[in-house]
């Protein structure tokens, strides 16, 4: 009997972490280069928590990886993908991502100007023209 109790144990802790892993992970898109970019929970609870603007933006945000107008890689080896706006907040929004092989990770995302990306990203190098 005890190790029928046991066992019906390890299978709820078996669920409660298939579970957790399911809101870990959100949504993943393939980047322009074919590499898998992960989005997590915790990654978009982040970037909401910080640019509260981007709330309703999550499809906006995996765009932007996968068909960005622009790309860059700054001295950490992070990718800065970039799309022109109309209509919205701000002239651009950037999504930066991390990735090993062909795996990654979304870090955050944010809206900016024209000017301001022109200023930050004028050092780093670009991937893919406009």
């Amino acid at each position: 009997m005890e190790n029928d109790v046991s066992c019906l144990d390890w299978a709820s802790f078996k669920i409660v972490a298939a579970e957790s892993l399911l809101r870990l992970r959100l949504m993943s898109v393939r980047a322009f280069d074919g590499a898998r970019i992960l989005l997590t929970e915790e990654r978009w609870k982040h970037i909401v928590l910080r640019h509260p603007e981007l709330e309703n933006k999550l499809f906006l945000v995996l765009d932007v990886v996968a068909n960005p107008d622009e790309v860059y890689v700054d001295q950490a080896g992070a990718f800065h993908a970039s799309k022109r706006l109309h209509g919205e907040v701000s002239d651009y929004i950037v999504v930066v991502y991390c990735k090993e092989n062909e795996e990654g990770y979304i870090r955050t995302a944010f809206y900016t100007s024209y000017r301001r990306k022109a200023r930050r990203y004028r050092q780093f190098k670009k991937l893919k023209p406009s």
